[in-house]
């Protein structure tokens, strides 16, 4: 059974998490793409602290006895979701740098041998 306490604990929490997430967003320390599942996150576990049904419902479905257990078990999914997209993200993002660099290295050869071409001349 959770408690009301843990619930009120876990409804600040939430509360305080999607203030922040807002907050990076409008000063533009976050980008809007890459904090969806930041804010999906902190939906569900607003949605469960309010209605604790669903986390009951849930616990016994998957044989779970405690509820509290559950809303972390769904808090290592979803930072579990998380790493998983920053990591793709990650990866996307270094694999364009080094296209970049390259683009980089090849155009300043070209400007070098170009100089020494009119110095030539």
């Amino acid at each position: 059974m959770m408690t009301n306490l843990f619930r009120v604990i876990l409804l600040i929490g939430v509360l305080i998490y999607l203030l922040i997430i807002g907050f990076l967003m409008k000063k533009g320390k976050m980008n809007l793409k890459y904090s969806l599942v930041w804010f999906l996150t902190g939906l569900v576990l607003l949605v469960c602290a309010i209605f604790p049904n669903i986390i009951r419902s849930f616990a016994k479905l998957i044989g779970v006895y405690s509820e509290v257990n559950v809303v972390f078990f769904l808090g290592v999914c979803f930072l579990l979701i998380i790493i998983l997209s920053l990591t793709s993200i990650v990866s996307l993002q270094s694999e364009r740098i080094r296209a970049m660099a390259q683009t980089q290295a090849l155009l300043e050869k070209r400007v070098k041998d170009l100089e020494e071409k009119n110095e030539v001349q």
